[in-house]
């Protein structure tokens, strides 16, 4: 299994602990994913203390007010092995910054990971129309949506040879509604699994801080939404994710 969507900067567990579980659920990767350029410098040097982390560089539309970081990003980029630019998007619920301002910083990487041929890490609220706008100038760049949670139509708009979609702890508590009828219309190739730790901890764990070795409790709601074997749920999306994030090892 992959997790494909952690904040492990965050976390309050103590991250060796995090790992071991990580390693007896199953796992073989964590991508731990960057929202400004102090964290994705954290998810860098995490990277570096164990093998299974996988790092990610990006700003987030939430701190998207400073667009000074965007060189910086850049160049860390073309120095360092993240794989992916990410998290990054638009934010139209929270609006901590602008949405011109927004649109201008998720374009701009948007460009730069097109220039370094790297996947994007998608964040999207209540900002379906300008995602799918912008979106559609650049078919060829490989995206996930992580969280993804905006239903059919969403996807008929952005659903491409390069789209996929990711889907965390918060499908667990679902019964019906837009998540659950999306994971069964999507086929299995086009879905992977995160945590969001340590947020939206799955429903068999709440209470607890959400981390990595969880992930599993995704891949069972998927299986049993789309009346597969955990078995199958768990195959298919660690080859997506290895196939996504061009991991090798």
């Amino acid at each position: 299994m992959i997790d494909t969507h952690a904040h492990l900067y965050y976390r309050e567990k103590d991250l060796a602990q995090l790992i071991k579980n990580a390693k007896e659920a199953g796992l073989s990767h964590i991508i731990n994913v960057g929202i400004d350029i102090k964290t994705s410098l954290k998810a860098l040097d995490y990277s570096k203390k164990f093998d299974m982390i996988l790092p990610t560089i990006g700003i987030h539309p939430c701190n998207s007010n400073n667009n000074d970081s965007l060189n910086e990003l850049k160049e860390l980029a073309l120095k360092h092995p993240f794989k992916a630019i990410g998290e990054i998007g638009l934010d139209y619920f929270k609006m901590y910054t602008d949405k011109k301002t927004q649109k201008q910083v998720f374009i701009a990487q948007l460009d730069i990971a097109q220039e370094l041929n790297l996947p994007i890490i998608i964040h999207n609220r209540h900002a379906e129309e300008d995602m799918i706008e912008i979106l559609n100038t650049y078919p060829n760049l490989k995206k996930v949506f992580h969280c993804f949670g905006s239903g059919v139509e969403f996807i008929n708009e952005t659903h491409s040879d390069t789209t996929y979609y990711s889907f965390t702890g918060n499908i667990t508590y679902a019964k019906k509604g837009k998540m659950i009828q999306s994971i069964k219309e999507l086929p299995l190739e086009k879905i992977m699994i995160e945590t969001d730790s340590p947020y939206l901890t799955p429903e068999a764990y709440k209470g607890q801080e959400n981390e990595p070795a969880f992930v599993r409790e995704i891949a069972k709601k998927i299986a049993d939404v789309k009346h597969l074997t955990i078995e199958e749920v768990i195959t298919s999306t660690t080859q997506t994710a290895r196939r996504f994030f061009n991991i090798q090892d």
